[in-house]
């Protein structure tokens, strides 16, 4: 059969191994099913012929249809059926329609007039059935008014049958008849408006996929015309995926280093140790692009330290020896010379005498700086040629942080001195003087040592005061207290400003005839030092006071009230005296 646009396929009447002309030439909405057909006429003629060899009906003396006619009109019409699909006569719609409508006829009739043969009628009811569904779409394209036409036409049929039945049945059996007919007519019914609104559904299905092919048949039309093109796109493809992948291999290391170099900035903004950033900085370039040198160095007194501060890391040890030994001298050449990132290669790494045998091909050298100071150096080699190629982007940012670092950290710093520093003298102020004067008798004490404690005044203060002003005494303040502060450091002691006029030195580890000394060239200084205030020359003096735990003093918390007592001895006795604590004094 010819396909409609809107033929649906229905199991009961698919088409199975129909010849191909038959099939292709008729155009109907439901497809004739040789096979199916031929089942259900067989079924009807076996169970008619079963009923008959039965002798379930008496032949002579029921004057109405029996089982052998039953199973005679059924076959002759199988027969039929049979001849007309093989001769083709079903290509001729007209032919179908109108055998189908003579089958429906006849069938009814046998129906109407053969007797309650349960077995027969529920088989032939079936075939009717059938053959209504299929006389009422076949070749409609499911038109509702062809449709509604044939419905009349078998609502006809059926009440013709339904006549022809009151003459051979008896009452009670006339109303098992009608009930069954309505039956038949409405599960006819019934199944074929479900096939409709199947096919609605289907229709619209179909209308939404006739758009994608539409689509689809628009976009191969485009690929038709780009199909010169393919060939020279996979090349092209083909290139790209090479550089995609060295371009991830690439984003993989930018990763890698943004990684660590977040790391590093969230170590540096957790800590002011400029010594383990440095050394966190150093790990993290000498892991990330795998280097064979990385060293870091900053001058003496940057931050904390009296010395230079520096970290190397390197897999070679010569490299690593000679490289402290000459470091300080390559970072002054470099100050002097660049003060700029630098990148040596080929003949330029002669001048590096620490590489020695080492395979080393690259060198970058890069600046530490704050504003235009430069405090320090970063020195980066490797043994690959072209290393540093791409610049030094990652290094100079590295940088950047470490230089952010040592920037906070002086910040830190500063407002720390504030905290902890006499605002005249620079020294450290009262408060701060006695946590550090209590770590140092806790310490003295676990560690079973000495520590002396002296107490030192100015001389008639008040007299400066009066005769050069408050501003030569705050000069002559802040000459005693530099002196003291710088013999504290050089022996490892702290000063601190105790009052107006008043200072406290302490030297741990110091028994008091070993601090004696110092305190006696400290006080010769003060005497002999002229402070110059505009156009006056002041002579200042001291009077100290100095006691020792545990030779002196027993109990170390009382060590600054038994210099006090010494002191004031001192000036009881003529001041500008230094006087050593002893028991005998305390007695006085």
């Amino acid at each position: 059969m010819e396909k409609s646009k809107k033929t649906i396929d229905i199991d009961l009447f698919e088409k199975k191994d129909v010849p191909s002309n038959a099939y292709d030439k008729m155009n109907s909405s439901i497809k004739y099913n040789p096979i199916f057909h031929r089942i259900t006429y067989l079924t009807n003629v076996i169970i008619a012929l079963i009923v008959y060899l039965a002798k379930l009906t008496n032949i002579s003396k029921n004057p109405r249809l029996n089982a052998l006619q039953v199973f005679i009109i059924i076959t002759v019409f199988f027969v039929i059926d049979i001849l007309l699909y093989r001769v083709d006569y079903f290509m001729s719609k007209k032919i179908f329609l109108i055998f189908r409508f003579f089958e429906i006829v006849i069938f009814e009739v046998v129906t109407a007039i053969i007797p309650n043969l349960m077995i027969i009628m529920v088989s032939l009811c079936i075939l009717i059935t059938i053959f209504t569904i299929e006389f009422l779409l076949y070749d409609t394209d499911f038109v509702k008014d062809d449709i509604f036409t044939r419905r009349i036409i078998i609502i006809v049929i059926y009440i013709i049958s339904a006549v022809v039945g009151i003459k051979f049945r008896t009452e009670t059996e006339m109303i098992c008849f009608l009930l069954t007919q309505i039956a038949m007519l409405f599960a006819a019914y019934t199944i074929v408006d479900m096939i409709i609104a199947i096919n609605q559904k289907n229709e619209s299905k179909i209308f939404k996929l006739s758009l994608e092919v539409s689509d689809i048949q628009d976009a191969n039309e485009k690929l038709i015309e780009y199909q010169e093109k393919i060939e020279s796109t996979n090349e092209q493809i083909n290139y790209q995926r090479i550089e995609m992948q060295r371009t991830n291999r690439e984003l993989e290391q930018v990763n890698k280093e943004t990684e660590a170099q977040t790391k590093v900035m969230s170590f540096m903004a957790s800590t002011f140790d400029i010594s383990k950033c440095i050394d966190v900085l150093a790990d993290s370039i000498a892991e990330t692009k795998l280097t064979k040198l990385c060293a870091i160095y900053t001058e003496p007194d940057e931050y904390i330290s009296k010395r230079g501060n520096f970290v190397i890391k390197t897999n070679y040890t010569s490299v690593e020896r000679r490289l402290r030994k000459d470091i300080e001298q390559i970072y002054s050449d470099f100050k002097s010379d660049i003060r700029n990132s630098k990148i040596y290669t080929e003949t330029e790494l002669l001048r590096f005498k620490f590489i020695g045998d080492a395979n080393i091909n690259a060198i970058a050298i890069l600046p530490l700086s704050e504003g235009k100071r430069m405090y320090g150096i970063m020195i980066v080699a490797s043994d690959k040629d072209g290393f540093f190629d791409k610049g030094l982007n990652y290094y100079e940012a590295s940088v950047a942080e470490l230089n952010i670092a040592v920037k906070n950290a002086k910040l830190y710093l500063m407002m720390q001195d504030m905290a902890h520093k006499d605002g005249l003298t620079g020294i450290n102020n009262r408060m701060y003087f006695m946590q550090l004067f209590e770590s140092a008798v806790k310490k003295t004490k676990r560690k079973k040592g000495s520590l002396s404690v002296a107490l030192y005044d100015i001389d008639k203060f008040k007299s400066v005061n009066d005769t050069y002003g408050h501003l030569a005494g705050d000069a002559v303040i802040k000459t005693v207290a530099a002196i003291g502060d710088r013999y504290a450091s050089e022996n490892g002691g702290f000063v601190g400003r105790y009052g107006g006029e008043e200072f406290l030195i302490v030297l741990p580890d110091k028994s008091e005839n070993e601090a004696l000394p110092i305190l006696e060239a400290m006080h010769e200084e003060i005497k002999n030092t002229t402070v110059k205030h505009e156009q006056d020359n002041i002579n200042v003096n001291v009077c100290i006071g100095l006691t020792s735990y545990p030779n002196i003093c027993e109990d170390a918390n009382m060590l600054i009230n038994r210099a006090d007592m010494a002191m004031y001895y001192g000036k009881e006795h003529g001041r500008g005296r230094l006087v050593v604590d002893d028991r005998e004094l305390i007695k006085e």
